[in-house]
């Protein structure tokens, strides 16, 4: 047993997070940092909805339910899961989901994760699975706030020049 909160409970916090929000922010960048640390080993976790991740209570992140955990796995899953599933727990407002999406993916890349992991998250066949629990104009704004923000780590990785689109 871990003492602890389910990453589902932080970000439903999140949705009416006062002064805490930049501490609840915070360990969804850490969940991101570990997906990515995991993703080095190339590792895939499976089943990395927020239900199965836990939040210790010194701030140590714990994953869940590893039995579709294996090597060489498909790791675009585990980030379209995180993310998409994570959209299933927020209605209101967009720039809460904005913000989630942005904290997770910057964890997932200051800690090495493949860009190309990301890229591909976003594509209809991942996005389809979770068109039944998350609303469309949540997994929108999902997809939308990623491509922005790819587009701004492009942007500074090349220096400030912008190339292609």
């Amino acid at each position: 047993h871990i003492e602890g909160a389910a990453a589902s409970k932080v970000i439903k916090q999140l949705c009416r997070a006062g002064e805490e929000k930049r501490n609840l922010l915070e360990v969804i960048r850490k969940i991101g940092c570990e997906i990515a640390k995991i993703h080095m080993l190339g590792v895939s976790i499976g089943d990395c909805k927020p239900e199965n991740i836990i939040v210790a209570d010194d701030g140590r992140i714990f994953f869940v339910d590893l039995e579709q955990a294996e090597r060489g796995g498909d790791q675009v899953w585990d980030i379209a899961e995180f993310l998409y599933y994570s959209g299933h727990y927020i209605l209101l407002p967009a720039n809460m989901v904005e913000e989630i999406v942005r904290e997770f993916i910057n964890g997932y890349i200051i800690s090495n994760g493949n860009l190309e992991n990301v890229k591909r998250a976003l594509s209809l066949k991942y996005m389809r699975v979770f068109s039944f629990f998350t609303p469309p104009h949540i997994l929108l704004t999902i997809v939308n706030s990623c491509k922005n923000l790819l587009k701004t780590l492009n942007y500074k990785r090349l220096g400030g020049v912008q190339v292609g689109g």
